[in-house]
């Protein structure tokens, strides 16, 4: 009697701790059969929306000028990716001393364009937005980006090979650029951006210079979105 009461009280225990393996299993299955995808919304939304940028930045590959532009942004996003723009920036230049070292060792060459101003039109289009950890309490979100654009360069050239005279000249280009947006609060944003830039050189008078000017900027704004 004893023997079967014992055999009654095991089975009795081994149900349940066989009816939680099995469940444990079935999850396993149907947990591996029905995957489940969530996706986010955005923190950030740009979607018809303005953002007006302030920037400052410089030239770094014109052996013959410090060149830093000064200017300002606007972009208008048609959705969450791709947006068009207007542009418009004033260079403050300044002499490296290279120019008047050639002169000294009555060295021959081409002298590249001093840019004043750049004004444009600009496309953009937002190829990964994401976000990453900081801390353990706060996100930071980022924006990557690559744009196109075309514009008009003011210009200023020295005559020939003399670096006494100088004239004036309006180019017309454009280039392509890759820049990150980082989202400080859901209207403010900071950005670095790069714009590889070509316009040809003008031809002077005794059919010197000519050729293509390529000046690479880089960039850091504040931007403002609304």
């Amino acid at each position: 009697m004893k023997k079967i009461v014992i055999a009654f009280l095991l089975f009795g225990i081994s149900i349940p701790l066989f009816s939680n393996t099995l469940d444990q299993e079935v999850d396993k299955y149907w947990g591996a059969k029905r995957k489940i995808v969530v996706i986010q919304k955005k923190e950030f939304t740009k979607s018809d929306k303005i953002d007006f940028i302030f920037f400052g930045g410089m030239i770094p590959n014109n052996p013959f000028y410090n060149s830093f532009p000064v200017g300002l942004r606007t972009d208008w996003f048609m959705n969450e990716s791709l947006s068009f723009g207007l542009f418009g920036s004033y260079n403050f230049n300044s002499d490296t001393g290279a120019i008047n070292l050639l002169e000294e060792l009555d060295a021959p060459t081409k002298f590249m364009e001093q840019v004043n101003w750049n004004v444009g039109l600009s496309a953009s289009y937002s190829i990964i937005y994401g976000k990453s950890a900081m801390s353990k309490t706060t996100l930071s979100y980022f924006d990557l980006y690559t744009t196109v654009f075309l514009g008009a360069y003011g210009t200023e050239y020295y005559e020939g090979e003399s670096v006494v005279n100088t004239s004036t000249s309006i180019r017309f280009g454009g280039g392509l650029g890759l820049g990150m947006r980082f989202f400080l609060t859901k209207n403010i944003s900071f950005r670095v951006e790069g714009r590889q830039n070509f316009f040809m050189r003008t031809s002077t008078s005794d059919g010197g210079r000519g050729g293509v000017q390529k000046p690479f900027e880089i960039s850091l704004g504040i931007g403002w979105l609304f």
